[in-house]
C-alpha cells in the first residue's frame, strides 16, 4: 500500500496546509477505537494488504470488535465479532444495506447496474426480486442439475485417466475448470473453451483473472477526491477502460448469440435467455447494460468462490486424514457400488456438509465481505457511526470469534454435526455468504456445486501427497477471493471398491459384500434362503447400523441365525434365552476368540486379555486382572483420580455456564474418561503425551485404533485373497498404527522403568504390571504388558464416555426422569457442593437410569466375537467347530419376552430389580457374561456413576437456543457413540448460586 503513496508525496505535503484536519462529528459520542493515523492519508500506510483479513483480525484483538480506520478521506468501520456482525447485518441492516461508489466497482458493473454492487434503491430491490424468483430459485437451480452432474462426472473421468497413468493431479486447475464450465453453461449455454477464439485470443479464465485484479485495485480518486489525476498518470484508468471494453465485447457476443434464433447449437433456458425474456417484459426499465451487469455478477461470483472452497476443503482433509477417512466412510456407505454420487444422494451426507461448513469457517471465500456503507448516522455499541462510513465485515475474524468457537484455529467438522447453522446467514457466528438484504442470492447453486464435486472426489479416489512431499501448505493469495497460493497437487488412487466392481466385490463400511447363503436344514440353522432357487443369492449387509439390522433380521429368522461371511460360518444370537445358552450353559464351548488379522496384530499376537484365545495363558492373565488390576481394593485406590477429574470437569462447565457458552458434553465426557484412564494406567493425563513423534495425540491414535481394529481384511474371510489387503493398503495402515502404538507403549514403559524420572507417579497399572513381570520372569514379557495396556486404553475410554452421553441424551429427552434423578441426588447431597464416591450407594434411581441407558444403548451392541471350540448342538441345530459367534446385546436388550415396552426409556423397571452388572441376568448383558465378562466393569461403572451424579447435581440442563430436540442417531463402529455431539446449555441452580455467594 505504501508504494501507492510515493508518486503524490510532494502534493500531499502541499495539501497538508490547504485541507482541514478531519474532526469528530460529535463531541458527545466518540468513534470506535482504532490505530492513530497520519494527517491526510489516515491509516492507509499501516494496512498490510498481502493478507488484509488476517491483519485486521489481529488488529481487532487490540482495538475491539468495532474498529475505526480512516482511509484517506473515507471514514471506515471494521466489524470483527459475531455479536457486532449481527448488529450491522440484522438489527441495523437497513442502515448498512447500501454499497459505496468505488471506481472499479462502478465501471465494471455498468455504473452499478448489477445486483451485487448496486446501491440500495428501488432498482436494486427489483433486481433482487428477479434474481430470487427467476435466476436462483430452487426450481431454476434444480433445472441445471444435468449440467452440474455431467461436468463433475467428466472431471472424475479425467482424473481417473491421470490416475491410471500415475500422474500427479493439479486439483486447483481441475476445480477452476469445473466451476468455469458449470457457470458458463448455466449462464451462457456453452463451456468457456468455446469462447477462446475471440479477439486477441484471450479466454474467459484470463479475462476473469484480470477482472478480479482490477475491480479490487486501489484508485486514488476513491480516497483522495482531488488526486484522481494520479489514476490516469499511473495507467490504472487506462487498464480499467481496456478491461471494460474487452468484457463488454464478450458480453455483447453472448447476447447477440442468444438473440440470433438461427445460431447453431444454441442452448435454451440458460440465464441469459431468462434475462432477455425479462427485458422484453420490463421494456426500457431493463436495458442491455443491466443484463451485462448481472452477467458480470454471475460470472465473477460463481467460478472462483466454489473452486476456492473445494481446494481448501481438500487441503484440510489431506492435512487431517482422520476426518478424510470419516468422510470417505460416510460417502461410500451411502453410495455403495453405484459408481458415482449424484444430487439425489447429497441430502444423506451430513458429515460432508459439516466438512464444507468448517472449511468456510476457517477459509471464507471472501474474508472481508463486500463493503457496505452507512446510509445515515447511527450509534453502535455506544459509538457514533457517521453517515457514508464504509463498513467491512471481517468474516475471517467472525469465524474465529472465541466467544462462539472452541479451539477456533482447529479444523473440527464435528462442531457442525447436529447443529442448526445453515448457509442462509441467520447465524452470525458463521457468515461466509453474508446475511440480511445483501446476503448472496446464488448460495444454493454454489453450495450444491461444491457438495456434488467434493463428494465425488472423496468417493472416487484415495488421495495421497506426491512422492517427496511431506506436508501441504496453507499459504493464501492476495485478492478479494481467498485462494490457496500454491496449487494443490495430489496423487489419486482408484480404491479397490471401484477397481474391482467388475468382479462383484463390493464395499460396505468396514465390511465388504458378504456372501450369505442357506444351508441344509437337517445339519445347520435356519439362514437367509430356504428356497433352492435362492440357495446362492447374495445379500448386502447394512453395516451403517449393523446390530439394529441384525436385530430386525432376527425377527424373521429367529434368535439363532446363521450367516456365511465369505469362508467363515457365523452365528448371530439375538435373545436372552439363547445368550444364556452361549454364555452360561455352553460357555466352555464358546469362550475362545477367533484369530482375526487386525486384532492379532494390535494385541501383540493375542498376548492381551480381551482378544486372547482361551488357553492357559489367558486363564493366568485373567487371574492377574481380577486380583491385581481391577480388584475392588485397587479400583478404590484410584478414587482420588476419578474425583479430581470429575470435579475439574464440573468447574470448567461452571466457567462456560457463567459465560453463557454451550457445553459440548460429548467432548467433555471423552476428555474426562481419557484423563482418568491415562492417569490410572500410566500416571499422566493424555496431554502429557501430546508432544510425541509426529505430534500424534492419544485420542487420534485410539480413533484410528478403533477403525483399524475392526477393518475388513480379505484374508480373514477369503484366505486365498490376502494379497488384496496389501494391494489396498490395509496391511500398511495396520503396520503403521502398530508401530505408532508400540512406540507409545514403549515410551510409557521406559518412563516407569526410569527410577530417576521426574514427577514419576507410583502405583499405577503399569507399575503393577512391571512388578508382576519380575515375579513371572519369562512367562510375562514386555509384549504381554503392552497387550494389556492396549486393552485398558481401548476398553476404558470410549465405553464410559459413550454411556454418560447417552444417559444425558435420554434424560434431556425425558425431563420427568431428569427431575427425578436430580431430586434424588440433590436431596442426598444437600449443600455439600459436589458428589463424592462415598455418596454413590445412596443413588438407586441414578443406577436405574444408567442400567436403562445400557439396555437401550449398550456400549458394544455386538459383543466382542467368540468362536466355538468344538462342534455342538443348540436348540436342535448343529453349530460347527470354529463358528464365529456374535451376541447381539442391542437385540437382547429389546427382547419382548423379557422387557415390556422395550423401546421406551423407563428407569423405573430397574428399581427394586435384582439385575446387576456382573452378567448373571442374561436379559441385560452390556458387559458380557461368563468367562469372557468384562474384568474392568467396576472401574467403568464407578466412573459413570460419579460423573453422571455430579452433572445432574451441579446444573440444570436445557437445549441451546434454537434447538428444538435432541437426535439419537448412532455412529458406526465397535462402540456405539451418539453420532452428533450432545450440545447443551448448563445453568447453575439457585441453591448452588446461594452457596457460592
Amino acid at each position: 500500500m505504501a508504494s501507492y503513496l510515493i508518486i503524490p508525496s510532494v502534493v500531499l505535503l502541499l495539501l497538508l496546509f490547504l485541507l482541514p484536519i478531519r474532526r469528530f462529528m460529535s463531541k458527545t459520542l466518540p468513534l470506535p477505537p482504532g490505530p492513530s493515523g497520519l494527517p491526510i492519508i489516515g491509516n492507509l500506510h499501516q494496512l498490510d494488504i498481502s493478507d488484509l483479513g488476517v491483519y485486521l483480525w489481529r488488529l481487532s484483538k487490540r482495538y475491539g470488535p468495532l474498529m475505526s480506520l480512516r482511509l484517506g478521506n473515507v471514514q471506515t468501520l471494521v466489524v470483527s465479532s459475531a455479536e457486532m456482525a449481527k448488529e450491522v447485518l440484522k438489527t441495523k441492516d437497513l442502515v448498512f444495506c447500501t454499497r459505496p461508489i468505488l471506481t472499479g466497482y462502478k465501471k465494471l458493473s455498468y455504473d452499478n447496474k448489477d445486483i451485487v454492487l448496486s446501491p440500495y434503491n428501488e432498482y436494486w430491490r427489483e433486481m433482487r426480486k428477479i434474481s430470487t424468483l427467476h435466476l436462483f430459485s430452487t426450481k431454476q437451480v434444480s433445472s441445471f442439475r444435468p449440467v452440474r452432474e455431467q461436468e463433475v462426472f467428466d472431471m472424475i473421468k479425467r482424473i481417473k485417466t491421470q490416475s491410471c497413468m500415475k500422474q500427479v493431479v493439479n486439483l486447483s486447475d481441475d476445480t477452476m475448470v469445473l466451476t468455469s464450465n458449470i457457470i458458463c453453461r448455466v449462464a451462457f449455454g456453452k463451456r468457456p473453451s468455446e469462447y477462446i477464439n475471440r479477439k486477441e485470443g484471450r479466454g474467459i479464465s484470463e479475462l476473469m483473472l484480470e477482472f478480479q485484479d482490477l475491480i479490487g485495485n486501489f484508485y486514488y480518486r476513491d480516497y483522495f477526491p482531488l488526486m484522481g489525476w494520479i489514476d490516469k498518470l499511473n495507467g490504472s484508468i487506462a487498464r480499467l477502460e481496456k478491461m471494460f471494453k474487452d468484457m463488454d465485447e464478450f458480453y455483447q457476443e453472448v447476447i447477440d448469440e442468444h438473440l440470433n434464433q438461427n445460431q447453431a447449437n444454441k442452448v435454451e433456458d440458460d440465464m441469459v435467455d431468462i434475462l432477455l425474456k425479462l427485458k422484453q417484459e420490463y421494456g426500457n426499465d431493463l436495458t442491455f447494460d443491466h443484463v451485462k451487469g448481472v452477467i458480470m455478477n454471475i460470472l465473477s461470483a460463481g467460478t472462483e468462490t466454489s473452486a476456492s472452497t473445494m481446494i481448501w476443503a481438500m487441503t484440510l482433509l489431506i492435512k487431517n486424514p482422520k476426518y478424510l477417512n470419516k468422510l470417505q466412510q460416510e460417502v461410500r456407505n451411502v453410495v455403495g457400488t453405484k459408481g458415482k454420487v449424484d444430487e439425489d444422494d447429497l441430502y444423506k451426507l451430513d458429515y460432508l456438509k459439516a466438512v464444507i461448513k468448517e472449511t468456510l469457517r476457517l477459509y471464507p471465500v471472501l474474508p472481508l465481505l463486500i463493503p457496505r456503507e452507512s446510509r445515515e448516522r447511527c450509534v453502535l455499541a455506544g459509538y457514533q457511526i457517521p453517515k457514508k462510513t464504509m463498513v467491512y465485515v471481517n468474516a475471517w475474524a467472525v469465524g474465529r470469534d472465541p466467544k462462539f468457537w472452541e479451539r477456533p484455529e482447529e479444523f473440527e467438522p464435528e462442531r457442525f454435526m447436529g447443529g442448526n447453522l445453515e448457509y442462509k446467514g441467520v447465524d452470525f457466528e458463521w457468515i461466509p455468504f453474508g446475511s440480511g438484504r445483501r446476503g448472496c442470492p446464488g448460495l444454493l447453486l454454489g453450495a450444491t456445486t461444491v457438495e456434488l464435486a467434493l463428494s465425488n472426489l472423496i468417493y472416487s479416489f484415495d488421495w495421497e501427497m506426491p512422492e517427496g512431499t511431506k506436508d501441504i501448505d496453507t499459504m493464501k493469495t492476495d485478492g478479494t477471493v481467498i485462494h490457496k497460493k500454491n496449487p494443490l497437487q495430489l496423487v489419486p488412487k482408484v480404491p479397490i471398491i471401484a477397481a474391482s466392481q467388475q468382479y462383484q466385490w463390493f464395499h460396505f463400511s468396514s465390511y465388504y459384500q458378504l456372501s450369505f447363503s442357506s444351508f441344509s436344514s437337517s445339519f445347520l440353522l435356519e439362514g437367509f434362503s430356504q428356497k433352492p432357487d435362492l440357495y446362492r443369492q447374495d445379500h448386502p449387509l447394512d453395516t451403517s447400523d449393523l446390530s439394529d439390522y441384525l436385530w430386525r433380521l432376527s425377527k424373521r429368522y429367529g434368535p439363532l441365525m446363521s450367516l456365511r461371511l465369505g469362508h467363515v460360518q457365523t452365528l448371530v444370537v439375538s435373545s436372552a434365552e439363547m445368550a444364556k445358552e452361549i454364555m452360561k450353559t455352553n460357555d466352555l464351548v464358546f469362550c475362545t476368540r477367533p484369530i482375526l488379522t487386525g486384532q492379532q496384530k494390535i494385541s501383540y499376537d493375542n498376548k492381551d486379555i480381551a482378544l486372547s484365545p482361551y488357553n492357559e495363558y489367558w486363564r493366568q492373565m485373567r487371574k492377574i486382572c481380577t486380583l491385581h488390576l481391577f480388584s475392588m481394593k485397587q479400583v478404590n485406590s484410584f478414587r482420588s483420580v476419578r474425583e479430581q477429574e470429575v470435579f475439574d470437569m464440573i468447574n470448567r462447565m461452571k466457567t462456560q455456564s457463567s459465560m453463557k457458552q454451550v457445553v459440548n458434553l460429548s467432548d467433555d465426557a471423552m476428555e474426562l474418561t481419557s484423563n482418568i484412564i491415562c492417569r490410572v494406567a500410566f500416571g499422566k493425563r493424555p496431554s502429557a503425551y501430546n508432544n510425541r513423534k509426529e505430534g500424534t495425540r492419544i485420542s487420534e491414535l485410539m480413533s484410528e485404533f478403533q477403525e483399524v481394529l475392526t477393518n475388513f481384511y480379505y484374508r480373514d474371510h477369503f484366505p486365498l485373497m490376502g494379497w488384496l489387503d496389501k494391494l489396498n493398503g490395509s496391511i500398511a495402515r495396520l503396520e503403521k498404527l502398530f508401530k505408532n502404538l508400540d512406540e507409545f507403549y514403549q515410551e510409557v514403559i521406559d518412563e516407569h522403568l526410569d527410577q530417576n524420572q521426574p514427577n514419576k507417579m507410583q502405583d499405577d497399572m503399569v507399575d503393577i504390571l512391571l512388578k508382576l513381570k519380575q515375579d513371572y520372569a519369562n512367562d510375562l514379557t514386555f509384549d504381554h504388558v503392552k497387550g494389556v495396556l492396549m486393552d485398558i486404553l481401548s476398553g476404558g475410554t470410549e465405553t464410559s464416555a459413550s454411556t454418560v452421553v447417552w444417559a444425558m441424551t435420554l434424560l434431556i429427552k425425558n425431563p420427568d426422569s431428569l427431575k427425578k434423578a436430580q431430586q434424588e441426588v440433590r436431596n442426598a447431597i444437600g449443600m455439600k457442593g459436589k458428589v463424592g464416591e462415598d455418596d454413590l450407594y445412596k443413588f438407586n434411581y441414578l443406577k436405574a437410569v444408567i442400567k436403562e441407558t445400557l439396555r437401550l444403548y449398550p456400549v458394544l451392541p455386538l459383543l466382542i466375537p467368540r468362536e466355538s471350540r468344538d462342534r455342538c448342538v443348540l436348540e436342535g441345530f448343529e453349530i460347527p467347530k470354529k463358528t464365529l459367534v456374535y451376541i447381539n446385546a442391542w437385540a437382547v436388550g429389546r427382547d419382548p419376552k423379557c422387557w415390556e415396552r422395550p423401546e421406551e426409556f423407563e428407569p423405573e423397571r430397574f428399581m427394586d430389580s435384582s439385575v446387576e452388572y456382573k452378567g448373571t441376568n442374561f436379559e441385560w448383558i452390556p458387559f458380557g457374561s461368563g468367562r469372557r465378562g468384562c474384568p474392568g466393569l467396576l472401574l467403568g461403572a464407578t466412573t459413570v456413576e460419579l460423573a453422571l451424579s455430579n452433572l445432574v447435581y451441579s446444573f440444570d440442563w436445557e437445549l441451546p437456543e434454537g434447538t428444538k430436540y435432541i437426535d439419537t442417531l448412532k455412529s458406526e463402529g465397535t462402540v456405539v457413540h451418539k453420532k452428533n455431539a450432545l450440545l447443551l446449555a448448563a445453568k447453575v441452580p439457585i441453591m448452588h448460586g446461594c452457596k457460592s455467594s
